[in-house]
């Protein structure tokens, strides 16, 4: 993934961290399954302040990745690596959420 491990973003100097704090976005969201249960879906996003060519429906975000119960469903880098599933309700769930809150 594109998340810096932590000893990476140690020997970043204080003004590096906060730009990469302000570029980079991680989180879980849970996806209702009807039985009471939910579906995990982790995503990493890089969004910048503007849109531009290279992001999703030329918005802000450039990168993208959603993993559900650990497979990648997802993959956005500048580019689609992996579209999203039309027929796989969690990660289209998911999906439109990053969009809504980022893009």
């Amino acid at each position: 993934m594109y998340l810096l491990k932590p000893k990476e973003v140690r020997n970043m100097t204080k003004k590096e961290r906060e730009e990469y704090k302000r570029l980079f976005k991680e989180g879980t969201i849970g996806v209702p399954q009807g039985d009471g249960k939910y579906k995990i879906a982790h995503y990493w996003a890089k969004v910048y302040d503007e849109g531009s060519e290279y992001g999703i429906n030329e918005g802000r975000i450039s990168k993208l990745t959603i993993k559900i119960e650990g497979v990648t469903t997802l993959c956005y880098d500048r580019g689609w690596d992996i579209e999203p599933d039309e027929d796989d309700e969690a990660t289209m769930i998911a999906y439109s959420i990053i969009l809504q809150e980022y893009n």
